[in-house]
């Protein structure tokens, strides 16, 4: 079975975008005008329409924007979180080896990361907080 990955297939319009994200349509013309973003059209001269990944990209220029930064320094800003963040994932998905929720209402959970060394790694989210807990493997 092929994996499909979330938000392939998303497109979004550019005045969807512009409401969503608080970025006007002639700034985002601007912005791909001078190659910061890409829409993803099928044939020249169509609507723009926006991936997935260039919305989260137009979400974090205009958060770097909001917070002072120059457009070159957000738009630098926002694609090194966007590298960041495809290898935080990477890591998320070849090192959790499971999720047991322990309340889905409030959202807690223990992640299982396996055995290392005498003991197996857990990361828990929970009323207490976020930490990891290393317990002896016979106590599993």
């Amino acid at each position: 079975m092929d994996k499909v990955k979330f938000g392939d297939n998303l497109r979004i319009g550019i005045g969807d975008v512009s409401k969503m994200t608080g970025v006007s349509t002639r700034q985002l013309r601007y912005w791909e005008q001078k190659g910061y973003i890409k829409p993803i059209n099928e044939n020249e001269g169509s609507a723009r329409k926006y991936g997935l990944g260039a919305m989260y990209k137009i979400f974090a220029i205009k958060q770097f924007l909001d917070e002072g930064f120059t457009l070159a320094k957000s738009v630098e800003k926002a694609e090194r979180r966007g590298k960041e963040g495809v290898v935080l994932h990477r890591f998320i998905r070849e090192m959790v080896l499971g999720i047991e929720m322990i309340d889905e209402e409030k959202k807690y959970a223990r992640l299982d990361f396996g055995c290392v060394g005498d003991g197996h790694l857990y990361g828990v989210v929970d009323e207490k907080g976020i930490r990891f807990e290393l317990k002896p493997l016979k106590e599993r």
